[in-house]
This record gives structure tokens, C-alpha cells and sequence, in this order.
């Protein structure tokens, strides 16, 4: 066993002591009250002044308290969105068509679930029939950026009008089809890059063209997964994993092979190619120190002090996700303001003097602000201790 300094110490007693406080916190938010359902089944059918249960856990709808005419029924059904399940209340009407739509629960970040909501999804989607397609670009438009909420939002309705026309109104209902493997442009790329910054590390191949190397893969990070499909990796994922929120593979690939490239590489070799190869927002502020000549680092008790503040804000982050069991509700991350123009004034704040900072300091986001290096901080701790217990 090797020996290990003082500060290697101190540093495992704190990473265990976050570890346990983060397993106390899991628990905690496991005990937490469920929603009542009735404002939400109240909410998608107005005109309904009564609602009793009915077979196949769904809801009869009433005009009148005594029951005497029969309205329409309501389901709550779920889908797997960005954040993790996303409940709704569907109404339907006695021709099989959806009369209203009522958000019960999500766990999307705010303010793209909101733009989602005003491109009017919920609107395009009252009207149908149970046995519409339900197609995202076909018969439903999609919302650019926000494809995973969107398609949440579809599923769920899909699920729960099919339900009722099948046990309320005994309508024919075909059986959903198996998911088809999703495998498009962004996923391609995102391999193609995990393979470019292992080989450009790889000390034996002796790549003379290493930094144009990674800066054509940092370019291609930054408008490809960035700009133009708004996928950068969040702390979201990390803390949908640690909740147990695991979406289908087939829908969600490029989630799968983002966190697992990750994992294995960084258990492997101790480095992590996404930060330094071709992380979307990191790409931008390297941009920006060619331009501002941004290479300088703070005073070394300035930058130690700044990464611990970055290590308890990763860790309150976490804590509050896990608390609350919703993986967006923490989120303070600035990509969606950067690459979509979407998020609240303190994010377009704290973007605003990131980008500044950027000019004069190398990566001020990644270095004292990003609660993912935090997480990668503590693999690489973990790895390199069961190392030193073995060697």
C-alpha cells in the first residue's frame, strides 16, 4: 500500500462523510407525501363536477353530483421526459377524442418545460383521437431543444387516452409496439468524439497534431452537440442515475452512452475526453481565451477556496435533487441560456459574467462553477484509492 499525504487523507474522511450525507438525504426524500389528484383531473375536464373511480384505475367524469351524466373519463399516465417521469391528467370524451390536458408532476428544468408549454404542445394535442399516430414531426410538432420533454408529453397523453378507449369505452385499441432503437445523428457524433479523444491521448501513437486535433473536436462539440441539437451533459443525468430514473435505452441512447463513456474511460484511464475534448460550453469559453487571452489562473489560496465553494455547491445541488426526488429542481447550469436563449434572468446573469471572466481566466465555469467536475473529482478519488489499497 502506497503512503498517502495528509491532504489525500483529509480528502478521503470528507468524500466518505459526503457519501453518507447524500445517502441520509436519498432516504429522507423517499418518505415524502404524494400529490392529491383531484385539482389535476379537475383541471382537465372544468365543465366535470364530480369524479368517481372507474375501472382500470381511471376516473368517471360527471356534470352533476349525482351522476347522472356521464361525461367523459380521466387517466393519469406517465412518460420518461428530460428530468424524469412526467405525470399527466388526460380527459377524454365519450368519441374517444381528448378533451383536456393537466400537468400532475414533472421533473424537467423550469424554464424549458415552460417554453415547451407556450409553444402550446398541450393545445395541439386536446382534439385528438385515441387512435391518432401520436408521432412527434408528423401529426404533433416538436419544440426544438426541448425534444425529450416534448415527447414526454406526447407518450403520456398517447398512454392514457388508449387506456381509457380500451377499459372504459371498449373501443379496439392495438397493443403499443416495442420502442425502436434511437440512433441518429447526435449519437454517431458523440461516439465519433469519445474515439477521437481517446486515440488523441493515447501517449503511443505520438499524435504531432494533437492540439488541432482537439481543437476540431472541441468545435465540433460546441455546434454540433451544443448549438445545433442542445446536448450538452448536465447534472441532471448524474442525478437521475443516483434516483434510480432510468429512462428506456432505446429512446434515450445518447444519455446511456454519454454517462457510461464517461464512467468507463475516467475508471480506466483517470481522465475525462468530454470536459477536455469536446465539452460544448467548455469549447466556448476556450474560444473566448483566444480572444481575450484568458490563460490565467487566481492566486493559489483564491483557487482553493473557489474549488471547495464549487465542490459544496455540487453537493448542496445534489442533496436538494435527491431531497426533493426531482433531478432538475437544483439545476443552476447556464447552457440553455448559452445555446438556446432559454432560462430566468439569473441565469442569463451568471452567463453573462462567466463569458466576461472567460476572457482572463481559463475556463472560470469548468475551474470553480461546473457541479460536474466535482463528480468526476470524486470517481477519480475512488478509483485512485482502491488502487493505492491493491498496489
Amino acid at each position: 500500500m502506497r503512503k498517502i499525504t495528509s491532504a489525500q487523507k483529509w480528502d478521503r474522511i470528507l468524500a466518505v462523510l459526503a457519501l453518507i450525507f447524500l445517502v441520509c438525504v436519498w432516504l429522507a426524500g423517499t418518505f415524502r407525501a404524494q400529490a392529491d389528484l383531484h385539482p389535476f383531473l379537475k383541471k382537465a375536464l372544468p365543465e366535470a363536477a364530480h369524479f368517481t373511480p372507474s375501472p382500470g384505475g381511471n376516473y368517471a367524469a360527471w356534470k352533476g353530483s349525482d351522476k347522472e351524466e356521464l361525461i367523459g373519463y380521466v387517466a393519469v399516465d406517465s412518460s420518461h421526459g428530460y428530468g424524469g417521469d412526467l405525470h399527466l391528467a388526460v380527459a377524454l370524451a365519450l368519441d374517444g377524442s381528448v378533451k383536456g390536458i393537466a400537468v400532475v408532476d414533472h421533473k424537467e428544468t423550469a424554464a424549458f418545460f415552460g417554453f415547451v408549454l407556450r409553444r402550446g404542445v398541450l393545445d395541439d394535442l386536446t382534439g385528438k383521437k385515441f387512435s391518432d399516430p401520436f408521432i412527434l414531426d408528423q401529426d404533433v410538432d416538436s419544440v426544438t431543444g426541448a425534444t425529450y420533454s416534448t415527447q414526454a408529453l406526447v407518450d403520456a397523453t398517447r398512454k392514457a387516452s388508449r387506456r381509457i378507449a380500451s377499459r372504459n369505452l371498449d373501443y379496439s385499441v392495438s397493443p403499443e409496439s416495442a420502442p425502436k432503437i434511437r440512433f441518429g445523428i447526435p449519437e454517431a457524433v458523440l461516439v465519433g468524439l469519445f474515439l477521437f479523444g481517446i486515440i488523441g491521448r493515447l501517449r503511443c501513437l505520438r499524435f504531432k497534431h494533437k492540439k488541432t486535433a482537439r481543437w476540431i473536436s472541441m468545435l465540433t462539440g460546441l455546434f454540433i452537440l451544443g448549438f445545433v441539437f442542445n446536448k450538452p451533459l448536465t447534472l441532471v443525468l448524474v442525478n437521475k442515475a443516483l434516483l434510480g430514473f432510468w429512462p428506456q435505452w432505446q429512446l434515450h441512447l445518447y444519455s446511456y452512452v454519454l454517462l457510461a463513456g464517461i464512467l468507463f474511460i475516467t475508471l480506466v484511464d483517470n481522465k475525462n475526453p468530454y470536459c477536455e475534448w469536446f465539452c460544448p460550453f467548455g469549447s466556448a469559453q476556450e474560444c473566448l481565451a483566444v480572444i481575450g487571452g484568458g490563460k490565467k489562473r487566481p492566486p493559489k489560496n483564491v483557487h482553493t477556496v473557489l474549488r471547495w465553494f464549487q465542490r459544496v455547491l455540487a453537493l448542496g445541488a445534489i442533496s436538494i435533487a435527491l431531497f426533493y426526488r426531482n433531478p432538475s429542481i437544483s439545476s443552476y447550469e447556464v447552457f440553455g441560456a448559452f445555446f438556446h436563449l432559454i432560462g430566468t434572468n439569473f441565469h442569463f446573469v451568471l452567463l453573462g459574467i462567466v463569458l466576461v471572466a472567460a476572457l482572463f481566466i481559463r475556463r472560470p465555469w469548468c475551474s470553480y462553477l461546473c457541479p460536474l467536475r466535482p463528480v468526476t473529482d470524486f470517481i477519480r478519488l475512488v478509483r485512485n484509492w482502491i488502487r493505492n489499497i491493491w498496489t
